[in-house]
């Protein structure tokens, strides 16, 4: 009967922690076909089958089960149903287990449970750069900016050579695709390896899935994907160091509730499920977009509904009361919004040791470590006028013709007033608070400001890093771009954002005759750099640096110093992958 099967060489591999009894596989096969149609029998449904590969010596155990399975026609109105044969095949060699899988229901929590993936660093350990060509890589940047650029990839026909590994560190590269001699391989961060082949028998499959273990047996080798980011296990952390904050993603959870068009809903006191009104949601996502430290027992520090970090045997997850009041549809069933966030992983969690960090279920560690902090503290420029800023506009009448003097858009002006072109793009369809132009030079700045009393939150820099690494992609504009902003925005004076048009011209320096010539010019400068600023009135360069030191020193910090080191490095990195200056200007 298992002569039958014919598939293709795709599999996820598990290693197995302890002896593997009969129960736990008759539940991984039962939990697979929980979506075998009704009043159907298996196909193929054999248990824990002793076979031996004649020639090969080789031996393994497998088991395998083959049902129809229906699924809803979802163009149609009516009941409609696609009839389908799902599989599951599991091969138990050694320590280990090989898992091809189609159409079956989840075991993705069973086996999270029982078994530890092989992760895609294990596999990468065992090619060395002389025998292999890496051809397709993607990588998840290590952000706790939920605007940050999140994943970027790269193929060519040897990567090795041609991909700079500038902040590799922070790097986690999910998925690749590698060619070694005439086979083609690609691994992905959730275990699976896909070789291109044809469907073979189960025989071959099960000589290809011992080749694959005796791979991850022999990490012996080195090469380029080394200089990334590696996951590694959370106990082993958590024995060097405890988590000390923690951040919901809030922009990518409501991104996402808005895209699958999801109602927030809100559980009353009496058991009754209510639509939410737009007050209560924008207080849930202002207090979901803050930093929460998390003291030594774990609870989460100026939240008194008994919020607490949970440690689990392979993972962190979060436990709010507040969180549970709210209801959300997934998959026709209302679940809490705290198990929505748990499930997709909208939360990360930093720890006393900044080298390391919790996001998407996982734990990773930063390949570059601390070594970066005196490159990171280069970008923070102290100036001399911030202590003078009270606010971030100023104050506006209808006869405003410049901004006031206490503002940090007047403080802008007037750091920049060596600049040939200053113009002012606050508000509406804005790529940066100011824009300026120099000649002498040959720069462009995208400025973001941001004001607020002195602190080392990173709640406050979070915001001002998500507009400036949002904005990154309008900062290679081509010079018509640039005239049609001219025309609809820059010509006009500026509107405050409560309504008031002032007499304020966005123009604030330069002649706008002259500009298009100008600008055609400078953007052929082959000197041509360009820089993406941060204007921070809350932060000062002592008080970084006193706070990065004891990073450095391995001295204890706060949650808060830790999730600062992140941002200002997520923001650092992105704006460098971008082939432009990061600088953040703030008091002395």
């Amino acid at each position: 009967m298992p002569e039958r099967l014919r598939l293709t060489k795709n599999a996820q591999f598990y290693r197995v922690n302890e002896p593997v009894g009969d129960e736990l596989v008759r539940s991984i096969l039962d939990t697979a076909a929980d979506n075998i149609s009704p009043d159907s029998e298996f196909v193929i449904d054999k248990f824990r089958q002793e076979r031996n590969v004649e020639g090969q010596n080789l031996d393994f155990v497998y088991s395998a089960r083959v049902f129809p399975s229906s699924r809803p026609v979802y163009f149609l109105d009516d009941d409609f149903e696609d009839k389908v044969y799902a599989f599951i095949l599991i091969i138990e060699i050694g320590d280990y287990l090989a898992v091809l899988k189609k159409s079956c229901a989840s075991i993705f929590d069973l086996m999270d449970e029982n078994f530890t993936l092989v992760g895609s660093k294990e596999f990468s350990s065992s090619f060395s750069d002389d025998d292999v060509e890496f051809q397709r890589l993607a990588l998840r940047n290590m952000t706790v900016s939920d605007r940050a650029m999140r994943s970027r990839s790269y193929e060519a026909a040897d990567l090795k050579g041609l991909l700079s590994t500038h902040s590799a560190g922070r790097s986690i590269p999910y998925y690749f695709k590698l060619r070694q001699g005439a086979k083609t391989r690609s691994i992905s961060g959730t275990g699976r390896v896909v070789e291109s082949s044809s469907r073979e028998a189960i025989d071959s499959i099960g000589l290809w899935a011992s080749e694959q273990i005796d791979l991850i047996e022999s990490p012996s080798n080195t090469n380029f994907l080394d200089a990334f980011a590696s996951k590694v296990e959370l106990n082993e952390v958590l024995t060097n160091c405890s988590p000390n904050a923690i951040i919901i993603e809030s922009s990518s959870l409501f991104d996402r509730l808005k895209k699958d068009g999801v109602e927030v809903k809100y559980k009353t006191k009496k058991g009754k499920v209510i639509r939410i009104s737009n007050r209560i949601y924008n207080n849930l996502e202002s207090a979901l977009e803050k930093v929460y430290e998390i003291d030594s027992d774990l609870n989460v520090i100026d939240v008194n509904d008994g919020s607490r970090v949970r440690i689990n045997k392979k993972s962190l997850t979060l436990n709010s009361k507040y969180l549970a009041k709210f209801r959300v549809s997934e998959n026709g069933k209302l679940i809490t919004l705290q198990k929505y966030v748990v499930k997709h992983g909208f939360y990360s969690v930093t720890f006393d040791d900044p080298k390391y960090m919790y996001f998407m279920g996982a734990c990773f560690e930063d390949a570059s470590g601390v070594s970066e902090i005196d490159n990171i503290l280069e970008i923070l420029q102290p100036i001399e006028v911030m202590p003078t800023v009270k606010s971030e506009k100023g104050s506006f009448t209808v006869e405003s013709e410049n901004f006031t003097v206490d503002s940090m858009f007047y403080a802008i002006e007037k750091i920049h007033a060596e600049d040939d072109y200053i113009f002012c793009d606050d508000l509406g369809d804005e790529w940066a608070d100011h824009v300026t132009f120099n000649k002498n030079n040959s720069n462009i700045c995208f400025i973001h400001s941001k004001h607020g009393d002195p602190s080392t939150s990173a709640s406050n820099l979070h915001d001002v890093v998500g507009q400036g690494i949002k904005n990154l992609g309008n900062m290679y504009f081509d010079a018509n771009t640039m005239l049609s902003k001219l025309d609809k925005t820059f010509k006009k004076n500026y509107k405050s954002g409560k309504g008031i048009q002032t007499k304020i011209s966005r123009i604030r320096k330069g002649d706008i005759d002259e500009f298009q010539g100008y600008l055609e010019n400078l953007l052929k400068d082959y000197k041509l750099n360009r820089s993406c600023v941060l204007c921070c009135s809350f932060l000062s360069l002592s008080g970084v640096t006193e706070n990065f030191k004891k990073i450095k020193e391995g001295r204890p910090v706060r949650g808060n110093i830790v999730q600062l080191l992140w941002i200002i490095s997520s923001f650092a990195h992105a704006v460098k992958d971008m082939n432009a200056r990061p600088v953040i200007y703030c008091a002395e």
